[in-house]
């Protein structure tokens, strides 16, 4: 299949053969008149928004463990000052 004979759903992503009047994926029925880099692009946007979420949600999980440990060794140390 060549490049130029395909196109990519603007609903779904799915790769579609041109003249096909319907996604065969998704089912909708368009009129292609999205580049590849309109199609594309949101796709990334997406993905590095879920990157974006992954990471903070690791971050906040790191600092969680952090100062699960400090409030341990605050609770230690005051128990051996009483």
């Amino acid at each position: 299949m060549r490049m130029e004979s395909v196109r990519f759903c603007p609903d779904c992503g799915g790769l579609v053969e041109k003249g096909f009047l319907f996604c065969p994926y998704c089912g909708k029925e368009f009129a292609f008149k999205a580049s590849v880099g309109e199609i594309i692009d949101p796709s990334f946007k997406k993905l590095a928004r879920a990157v974006a979420v992954k990471t903070s949600i690791s971050r906040l999980d790191t600092c969680r463990r952090a100062l699960d440990t400090l409030e341990k060794e605050l609770d230690e140390f005051l128990f051996e000052r009483l």
